[in-house]
């Protein structure tokens, strides 16, 4: 694949807009207050990783209300890879144990529960053996018959139904745009997900987009697949918890 979207080598440093990112000065929203005041943020780290309900989350130390704050596409936070850092994280603590296969999620705006942003580490739903393949089974198949784009500008065509679960364990099919790439250590995807999905399809808000990376094949030299979904997509969602076992 190209590096369109290749991290820049400097970032602007301009102010974001507050009522989209948040403002530094905000308080009372516990991921914000936990980053502001970690020692992490004072040695400049741009993240720190956090103990979710399952799994872990990363938490972006800088004022970022999630994936609607225009900065992380092209401004002050476009220069920060949090997926790959998460990545990372999650391959160090899970990839040699029995855990599952990782995936990373972020949601869209009003199906979060913290107005931080933050990614979460989590493992792909395993399915139930005999009746649902787990999605990475799903997704491996829907890539050898050709379902899944393999560039950047077929993205939003590719449209796949992936079946997950619910929040009570009941299966879950939605709608999901799936591409497969083979890195994404120098890619900053929330422009990807900006140019590609949100700029093209005009009725679609960055806010309303949940974004999914769960590696592809038998591990990370093969890949991974990069998923979005909205609810204003026949049959979408703006989580990543039906795929994710999140919480």
């Amino acid at each position: 694949m190209t590096d369109v979207y290749r991290e820049r080598e400097t970032a602007t440093l301009t102010a974001p807009p507050v009522n989209l990112c948040g403002d530094p000065k905000d308080s009372g929203e516990f991921l914000w207050d936990m980053a502001r005041d970690c020692r992490e943020r004072q040695i400049k780290a741009f993240w720190l990783v956090s103990l979710g309900v399952k799994g872990y989350l990363l938490v972006a130390t800088d004022r970022i209300k999630g994936i609607e704050c225009p900065d992380l596409v092209s401004g002050a936070y476009a220069n920060n890879n949090y997926w790959q850092i998460a990545w990372q994280r999650g391959y160090d603590w899970f990839g040699q144990q029995a855990w599952g296969t990782i995936g990373l999620g972020v949601n869209a705006a009003h199906h979060r529960s913290h107005e931080q942003l933050h990614l979460h580490i989590s493992k792909a739903r395993q399915g139930n053996p005999g009746t649902v393949p787990g999605v990475k089974a799903q997704l491996d198949k829907a890539a050898k018959a050709g379902e899944i784009a393999k560039d950047w500008k077929s993205w939003p065509a590719h449209v796949i139904a992936v079946t997950g679960e619910d929040q009570s364990g009941n299966p879950q099919k939605r709608n999901y745009r799936a591409v497969h790439i083979d890195s994404f250590a120098n890619l900053n995807l929330f422009k990807a997900l900006y140019d590609n999905v949100v700029v093209p399809g005009k009725t679609e808000k960055m806010e309303d987009q949940t974004m999914i990376v769960i590696e592809a094949g038998t591990g990370a030299a093969d890949g991974f697949y990069v998923l979005n979904s909205s609810d204003k997509l026949p049959q979408g969602i703006g989580v990543c918890d039906s795929l994710l076992l999140c919480k």
